[in-house]
């Protein structure tokens, strides 16, 4: 086991403030020292932490903090820290807490010292000192601040040891002379002996060390869903978890810059931020979804403030990070009594973090940012909104810029087309693109809402966990997507836990027009490496704004099978219905609803019906068109969104040598659409 020994290591002696700037020095020279700055610490060593400049501020910053936090945008973060149950917290910390559990238990931990030492740094108080101080004792009881081991022996900072070390770093900076310095001295050694090393590991094995590490999960751990993590080095490239690791060992290099080793540490941050970035899209969208670039870009501009602040390396070109809060507005998707619905594509079940909006709002002047952060109901109070708190610039304009089109693609591999930005506004989303780190079963997939309700679903928390009833959410049966012979497209099995699968599908065409879109995607891969006999599982959409959806399915087989499409339901709330008769089902929700008419070339038949969970995992219904056994398959789905109380508008389709008509009216306006199957091609001509 890793733990800090009783005294201070050799080479590693504290630095004061006062005595670093009195060198005349920037943290880039020290370098060039003569012995670097093992040697500068050496011969300044010193009690004083309060001259150095600030890990994330100035002190003389703290009278626009201290304003800021008085806004009405920090309202309910303030009310957080005043409300705080202190007894509580003392209590688990003294207590209740398990020092075994690195995963919740250390993470409340981090929280707690974070939280009460921003607290008292705004409002001195004494019980808030008190807590923060025991908080960062009690972090120091752990033996270890992670739950992956290399060699079954050191520790790698995948996760925790990285975000908790960020989080002390910060709290013992923001109690300045009110922390004991021999705590503070064995926070540094904690950090410079587990925090630094473990997540060089971590970096250097996600950035394709060779040969790969032997990861494995500490068995002391509890608290943990044990999976097989030897190929985690690889799976987590490129993720969320990369920059979380990263971020620590920034922090290190810059906290302890004296250790031998802290400028390995730090070249290796600044190229784990670089590769990071030269694999992100150019267009500022992100994979894994809004949820997972809140997470990954709180720690990644931490990683980038500390490299400006305390080494002199500025970085903050390094990603057009305007584009992203463009990205980031296109994906929210607000919906009756819930502001923070989002495009919920794979284990993205709500808008991200708020608190990079700050930074980018005031670094690039950005306004769009600015509306993101103070958009109402958006942002939501998190442990670590003191960082938005200091970067918030109450100049910036909080407009939407007035270049974002309703229409565009984004990674990793979705459509979005939207009639508006409120939450009566529509938003339709169709799933294809590559596979990715928590994403689902779901190609070919929809999400529709239109006038504040979901209406076509995409399930929200699905487990983690494969021994969870719940992990059915993820597979293709719980997407509004097509089942084969009533199985969906290649997964996994969660052996590795929630990372990509070797599903594809493919954008075959995908136009824009005056109020309309469509899009053909081309699954048929994703099908076939599920061992099914396809040669083509197509989805064309054509949607038509505000209300109107066409969708046809196009499924052609070696072996004759039986097709069935399902169309999801929210029903999270117990407020989702869907029945159906005939050829039709519908749809109803509190505030909206949705009529479906049904066209096939074969008979097809209509059903109601729900995911098979038990009781207490919620329940799950579903529209299903089932098409009987054959080897060609066209389906045809129009449906039409309402408000509760309007009439839904009369659709009508025909079809004649694959030449399918749709024809009505919206809102009294005449509608005419056509979708044309071409021999040989795999997407339809569509005339809208």
């Amino acid at each position: 086991m890793e733990s800090p020994p009783p005294s201070s290591s050799p080479g590693l002696t504290p630095v004061s403030r006062r005595t670093f700037l009195n060198t005349g020095l920037g943290l880039g020279a020290l370098a060039l020292l003569p012995g670097g700055r093992a040697a500068l610490a050496a011969d300044h060593a010193a009690d004083d932490a309060t001259a150095l400049p600030g890990v994330l501020f100035d002190h003389a910053e703290l009278p626009r903090i201290r304003d800021t936090m008085a806004r009405p945008e920090f309202a309910a973060y303030r009310m957080e820290l005043q409300l705080a149950d202190l007894d509580a917290d003392r209590r688990f910390l003294t207590q209740d807490i398990d020092l075994l559990n690195r995963v919740s238990d250390l993470a409340r931990v981090g929280t707690i010292a974070l939280r009460s030492a921003f607290a008292h740094l705004i409002e001195p108080d004494p019980t808030q000192l008190e807590i923060a101080r025991l908080a960062i004792a009690t972090a120091l009881k752990f033996n270890r601040w992670d739950w992956i081991l290399e060699d079954d022996t050191h520790t790698v900072g995948v996760m925790r040891a990285p975000s908790i070390g960020v989080q002390l770093i910060c709290a013992q900076d923001w109690l300045g002379e009110d922390l004991d310095p021999a705590v503070r001295a064995a926070l540094r050694r904690r950090i410079a002996e587990e925090v630094g090393p473990a997540c060089h590991r971590a970096v250097a094995g996600e950035l394709g060390a060779s040969p790969m590490p032997a990861w494995s999960m500490d068995p002391d751990t509890t608290g943990l869903n044990r999976l097989d993590v030897s190929q985690w080095p690889r799976i987590l490239a490129g993720s969320n978890l990369q920059i979380i690791a990263t971020a620590g060992l920034v922090a290190a290099a810059c906290w302890v810059p004296e250790h031998p080793d802290a400028d390995a540490w730090c070249e290796l941050g600044v190229r784990s931020l670089r590769e990071f970035s030269a694999e992100q899209p150019t267009d500022g969208s992100f994979e894994e979804g809004s949820a997972y670039w809140g997470f990954t870009y709180n720690y990644f501009i931490v990683s980038l403030e500390m490299l400006r602040r305390l080494r002199g390396i500025d970085e903050r070109g390094i990603a057009d990070f305007p584009a992203m809060s463009r990205y980031l507005l296109s994906t929210t998707m607000p919906t009756a009594g819930h502001p923070q619905d989002c495009i919920s594509i794979g284990d993205c079940n709500r808008f991200g973090s708020t608190i990079p909006f700050a930074w980018i709002a005031r670094e690039f002047r950005d306004s769009t940012s600015q509306h993101l952060l103070t958009r109402a109901g958006l942002a939501r109070v998190e442990p670590i909104s003191c960082w938005a708190a200091i970067w918030f610039d109450p100049s910036v304009p909080r407009t939407i810029s007035v270049d974002i089109p309703l229409d565009r693609r984004a990674a990793p591999g979705l459509v979005f087309s939207r009639s508006g930005w409120t939450e009566n506004d529509s938003v339709l989303c169709l799933r294809s693109g590559d596979p990715c780190n928590h994403e689902h079963a779901d190609r070919n997939s929809l999400l529709f809402a239109a006038y504040g309700e979901r209406l076509f679903n995409d399930p929200l928390k699905a487990s983690y966990a494969t021994s969870d009833p719940k992990w059915l959410l993820r597979q293709t049966e719980a997407h509004s997507a097509v089942l084969i012979n009533g199985q969906g497209h290649i997964y996994h099995h969660g052996e590795e836990g929630t990372n990509a699968s070797t599903a594809r599908a493919e954008v075959l065409t995908h136009q824009v027009g005056l109020d309309w879109m469509t899009a053909t995607s081309d699954a048929t891969d994703a099908y076939r490496q599920a061992g099914l006999p396809v040669s083509r599982v197509t989805r064309t959409v054509v949607f038509v704004k505000p209300g109107i959806v066409v969708c046809l399915d196009a499924v052609d087989l070696t072996t004759p099978q039986s097709v069935e499409v399902r169309f999801q339901v929210y029903n999270d709330d117990g407020e989702g219905r869907v029945t159906a008769a005939g050829s039709t089902f519908a749809i109803a929700r509190p505030r909206a609803g949705l009529l479906a008419k049904v066209g096939a070339l074969d008979p097809v038949t209509v059903t109601a019906g729900r995911l098979a969970l038990p009781a207490d995992a919620g329940v799950y219904p579903f529209a299903a068109v089932h098409s009987a056994v054959s080897q060609s398959h066209r389906i045809l789905t129009v449906a039409t969104a309402h408000p509760t109380a309007a009439i839904p508008d009369d659709l009508n389709w025909k079809v004649v040598d694959g030449h399918w008509s749709i024809s009505g009216t919206q809102v009294g306006k005449p509608i005419s659409i056509s979708v044309i199957e071409r021999p040989g091609a795999a997407a339809p001509a569509v005339v809208v």
